[in-house]
């Protein structure tokens, strides 16, 4: 079998050792044996994929975090090539949307005793996406998270810097008026701090900001609080942390093929992380895009019963079954 796996070495903690030999001779020991690329985060993981489909590559395993991730799945997205993950990112919040462990053997199990599924990603403007869009106060905080993760690393004064220019941020940002429009149906307008759009149960700092979202349900979940308060925004961000569902009297959610967003003044944008600009957006989801291999639930099963704490969803709501998978 044709395969190609692309490792990000610099995934995850910086302290962590360089994995790739293992993860070769792991694979050789369960009769894969791959065609080894490395790649990084200012590298295009998602040409490496794109060429790999292209050259009748069956399965691209990609070793590597949610960045790295999401750029393979853009470059296999509507082909025959299965994607294969083994998750060694910080957060792994896609390979535990889909119950794909922590743990190399048992991810590498999945890889062999695994199924595959098709699963849908999303289309923000012209930028596909696996994990979530963010409109508003989360999009206008994503650089300070971002130089606050560089300062740590490397000056922690430049990072208690960037965490005061949040808080400031957090609290001189106001409400916006929203239009939003669902499946073609225009909502009543809103006075929103932000919107997000899930396709995935998990995204970010492992928030469970849509515990129920489905990525192979040809929806996206819609979430936003009417009219909140920043209290009322605080308690939301530190539930979703959390893992708690979020029970709020003015909490809305819906699930929609196509979303559309106004807002005065424009509110910034971002999806998995990335900016994208500002208001208007339009958000779509691109059904049965991806062929990933994912556990059978007696597979899942197993790993349940091996190892407790490896970083499933704990009622591994990341899958359906409302649309059967493709065997093996």
């Amino acid at each position: 079998m044709h395969t190609r796996l692309i490792i990000n070495p610099t995934s995850g903690p910086a302290d962590k050792p360089d994995l790739s030999t293992e993860i070769v001779e792991a694979l050789h020991n369960q009769g894969i044996e791959a065609e080894l690329c490395t790649t990084a985060p200012d590298e295009d993981g998602e040409r490496l994929a794109a060429e790999a489909a292209k050259a009748g590559a069956e399965l691209v395993i990609v070793a590597g975090g949610d960045g790295t991730i999401e750029a393979v799945a853009r470059g296999l997205m509507h082909t025959q090539t299965v994607l294969g993950i083994i998750p060694m990112g910080t957060r792994n919040n896609i390979a535990a949307s889909l119950n794909i462990p922590n743990d190399l053997s048992q991810a590498i199990q999945t890889l062999v005793e695994g199924v595959r599924g098709r699963f849908d990603m999303g289309k923000a403007n012209n930028h596909y996406f696996v994990e979530v869009v963010g409109v508003g106060l989360e999009a206008t905080l994503f650089p300070c998270g971002d130089e606050v993760k560089e300062g740590i690393k490397k000056n922690y004064w430049a990072a208690f810097k960037s965490i005061f220019s949040g808080i400031q941020t957090f609290l001189q940002f106001k409400q916006h008026r929203l239009v939003l429009r669902l499946d073609g149906i225009r909502m009543r307008r809103l006075r929103i701090l932000q919107v997000n759009i899930c396709n995935s149960p998990r995204y970010g700092v492992q928030f469970a900001l849509a515990p129920d979202a489905k990525m192979n349900d040809g929806k996206l979940d819609v979430i936003y609080i009417d009219n909140p308060s920043k209290w009322d925004h605080l308690c939301h961000f530190f539930k979703a942390m959390r893992g708690e569902r979020l029970p709020h009297e003015r909490l809305n959610t819906h699930r929609a093929a196509k979303i559309e967003i106004k807002s005065y003044p424009p509110l910034e944008v971002h999806a998995d992380g990335q900016y994208l600009g500002v208001t208007p957006i339009t958000v779509e989801v691109i059904p049965d895009a991806l062929l990933i291999c994912v556990p059978t639930p007696e597979l899942l099963l197993k790993f349940v019963d091996a190892n407790n704490s490896y970083g499933l969803t704990e009622q591994a709501d990341g899958i359906s079954t409302d649309r059967p998978s493709i065997s093996v």
